[in-house]
């Protein structure tokens, strides 16, 4: 049998520019024996290897790249989008594939935040809906048999090679893709290689490297049943700005301060000793030191101990480099205990910019999903112009400070009642409602009872 090494080159320039950059924000949001593996401590001199990984091992990780990842999806997922399937509304496949994505079980909400979580990672990922090529007589044996498209993941490591083209109309279409998936199985490492066209679908299997079997069979679609999703919009197809593409390297560098720290720690703990070699010394409280006769009189033991300023600088220059992520991310307002008083118009700026990175990125989650329906409708034979599919996601987002918004309510109430304005207390009672309140319903429900009563203005003193 022949090597997989063919199969597995890799030549596509996007790729070989960018896998290095996608396996370290990997790892950056994995933490744990991922991240330990890059060994992004800085060495010692004349430190030993032994010494190098105990240090690996005894450095912690504050994982801000998770934090911020999450903080994101957290905010865009806290209300659901909202689906119409229009006619397809009995479709049973669609209705299927909205509660079991991926063949695993998966909703479909909990796999699109999947897409979004991972497109903040690496910048792209690939989404391909595909379909068993099980053959059938009629479409209860395809209803019985679950026999309907589904979803699969693809991230930017997996997929090796893809091109794209330009139709004669103008839009750029994908051309071709190869994408690879590895599993450990009782006879080794088994690796499974698709090469999608338009007109074929190759599927090759490779077990310890060498290829066991190859299954060319013709498309069906005409197209590539996979769509790019990029966290943000790119002049280059296949990558896209990650959102921890710079906070890795932030979180590199707090990462070698909590180590120095730990060191210092250690030594203030445990303070070193320096003695001659041929003085007997024992540690701890009360220890007792009998010095070699042969020592110089000037060669006396002595103590070396960690340098409490430093110790403090460090405390220090982690906390300003975690202030510099939360800048970085846009998300000082939510992330940042403020001892200072900030004022109300740069808290509202820093919402407003939040507000509009998070709509960006819903926004591009409600495209991609747009596009996964039209190739749903390639699937099932359907005009999707005339499906009347529709889904909505949420593009505000509730990221007020309530707390400082009460306040400043309550005392803009004061303030009305003293210039004697029923019109304004009603209007500041009603925000007071909104504020206050996360029900829709009931703010609603207020709202009409305060514009039926008038509000009597208090009595001049």
């Amino acid at each position: 049998m022949a090597t997989g090494t063919d199969i597995l080159k890799v030549t596509n320039k996007v790729y070989l520019a960018n896998i290095a950059g996608w396996q370290l924000n990997r790892a950056a949001f994995d933490g744990g024996e991922e991240w330990k593996a890059q060994k992004l401590l800085y060495e010692y001199v004349a430190e030993t290897s032994p010494e190098y990984e105990k240090r690996i091992k005894q450095t912690p990780l504050e994982n801000h790249c998770e934090g911020v990842i999450t903080t994101y999806s957290g905010f865009i997922w806290r209300d659901p989008p909202k689906r119409n399937f229009g006619k397809l509304v009995n479709n049973h496949n669609l209705n299927r594939l909205a509660v079991n994505a991926d063949m695993d079980g998966t909703p479909l909400n909990e796999f699109m935040k999947t897409v979004q979580i991972f497109g903040g990672v690496y910048g792209v990922v690939w989404v391909v809906l595909d379909k068993p090529s099980i053959r059938v007589t009629t479409k209860a044996d395809e209803i019985s048999g679950d026999l309907r498209p589904y979803l699969r993941l693809f991230t930017p490591e997996d997929v090796i090679d893809f091109e794209f083209t330009t139709a004669l109309n103008g839009a750029t279409l994908l051309s071709y893709l190869k994408t690879k998936t590895e599993s450990d199985t009782r006879k080794g490492r088994a690796v499974t290689v698709i090469e999608w066209t338009a007109d074929e679908i190759v599927t090759t299997k490779l077990l310890e490297g060498t290829v066991i079997s190859t299954e060319p069979k013709p498309n069906p679609l005409g197209l590539i049943p996979a769509v790019l999703y990029s966290n943000q919009k790119s002049t280059v197809r296949g990558q896209a700005r990650s959102d921890i593409e710079d906070i890795v390297g932030m979180q590199v560098s707090i990462y070698n301060d909590y180590s120095e720290l730990t060191q210092m720690i250690r030594g203030s703990n445990h303070k070193t000793l320096v003695k001659n070699a041929g003085d007997q010394a024992t540690s701890g409280a009360g220890g007792v030191i009998i010095m070699d006769p042969d020592a110089p009189s000037g060669k006396l033991p002595y103590l070396l101990q960690a340098d409490a300023e430093a110790l403090a600088g460090l405390l220090s220059s982690i906390q300003e480099k975690t202030e510099s992520i939360n800048r970085m991310a846009h998300l000082t307002p939510v992330r940042t205990y403020r001892k200072q008083v900030i004022s109300g118009v740069a808290m509202e700026t820093e919402f407003q910019i939040l507000n509009t990175l998070l709509a960006g990125k819903s926004a591009q989650l409600q495209l991609c999903e747009y596009q996964l329906f039209k190739i749903f409708c390639a699937w099932e034979g359907i005009d999707p112009e005339t499906a009347g599919y529709e889904v909505t996601y949420p593009l505000r987002f509730e990221l007020r400070d309530r707390k400082a918004d009460l306040e400043f309510l309550a005392s803009a109430r004061d303030v009305a009642e003293k210039i004697n304005s029923a019109t304004l207390i009603k209007a500041l009672n009603k925000e007071l409602a909104r504020v206050s309140l996360p029900d829709d319903t009931m703010i609603e429900k207020i709202d009409r009872e305060l514009s039926r009563k008038p509000v009597a203005a208090p009595a001049a003193a």
